[in-house]
Parts: structure tokens; C-alpha cells; sequence
């Protein structure tokens, strides 16, 4: 039993969409790590 073209691009179309979310979600994590990271060096480095 093979599924139909319309079936099998609307399953394609929800797996992208949880895939965008994940890789949203990734995107921010590194992003938060990334400025942890920055910010802590100018806390450390500070000239005054």
C-alpha cells in the first residue's frame, strides 16, 4: 500500500515545518550562548 502524491507532500510539508522550528530554536540557543560568552570576556577584561 503506497501512500498518494497529495499524502506524501503534505507529511514532507510538517516534517520542514518541525524542522524550521528546531532549527529556530537551535539558531537561538547558540545565539544566547554565543553573547554569554562575549559578555562574560568584557566582564572579565573591563577597563574600569
Amino acid at each position: 500500500m503506497k501512500m498518494s502524491e497529495i499524502q506524501q507532500n503534505r507529511l514532507d510539508a510538517s516534517e520542514w515545518e518541525k524542522r524550521k522550528r528546531g532549527n529556530k530554536r537551535l539558531g537561538y540557543l547558540f545565539g544566547v550562548i554565543v553573547l554569554a560568552i562575549f559578555l562574560g570576556s568584557i566582564w572579565k577584561y573591563r577597563p574600569f
